[in-house]
């Protein structure tokens, strides 16, 4: 569920209130309304988000010790 929340004093106050029983434990994800994503003001073009994302399959494992542009067809159609 998401609830507005106000943050007060050092706690975290539900603008309404939540269908929970006494001491019952929660996760709660913080998310600032209003605001926009850093990555959204630091990377404009998505540049460096696409090379972190590139950087991620370096180490990926493989099948055989051929790269994964030579693997994708296989992969692709599930070839052995």
């Amino acid at each position: 569920m998401t609830v507005k929340a106000v943050f007060e004093n050092g706690v975290l106050k539900p603008k309404t209130p939540l269908p929970l029983r006494e001491h019952e434990e929660v996760e709660i994800e913080v998310t600032r309304v209003g605001e926009t994503s850093p990555a959204a003001d630091d990377d404009p073009t998505g540049w460096e988000a696409a090379q972190r994302f590139i950087g991620l399959w370096k180490h990926a494992q493989r099948r055989s010790n051929r790269s994964v542009s030579e693997d994708h067809h296989d992969v692709l159609y599930r070839r052995k």
